[in-house]
């Protein structure tokens, strides 16, 4: 159980990381963005994806730390984590690469929306499509296992 632990640990230590990476991202847009001279749809997207990013990093960082001021609840989510029917759907479902992907290309999109909007565009079409077949295979995956 210690070396899950220490998993659970690391994961805290990259959520914080991440969230803190975002929330600078909106609070540099709220703060400069606005006679940036970008498309308005862009900047109001991008604060607006930011926080939803920034909601679901929040849910996980109350997760794990909730997991690690307590045994059963750190029990529970191993239980979860180990449970092999999950594990076999992850593994359909392409893994956590997927997910490291897909944090990537949000990051960028999100950083993209300052220089141009073309890209902008296009890593939020590539982050959809990329999040959309996932989902997809876990919702096939989920039903045929």
């Amino acid at each position: 159980m210690e070396n899950f632990k220490h998993v659970v640990k690391h994961r805290l230590i990259v959520s914080v990381v991440y969230f803190l990476i975002v929330l600078l991202l909106i609070v540099l847009s709220a703060t400069f963005g606005r006679n940036s001279g970008f498309p308005s749809f862009a900047q109001g997207f991008g604060e607006g994806f930011g926080t939803g990013i920034g909601a679901i990093m929040v849910f996980f960082i109350a997760k794990y730390a909730g997991a690690l001021k307590s045994e059963e609840k750190l029990k529970a989510l191993y239980i979860e984590e180990t449970d092999e029917r999950l594990q076999y759907i992850q593994a359909k479902a392409g893994s956590r690469g997927i997910d490291i992907s897909i944090a990537c290309l949000a990051l960028a999109m999100l950083i993209a929306n300052y220089f141009n909007p073309i890209v902008f565009l296009t890593l939020l079409g590539a982050t959809m499509f990329v999040t959309f077949v996932k989902l997809g295979l876990k919702i096939y995956y989920n039903k045929t296992v």
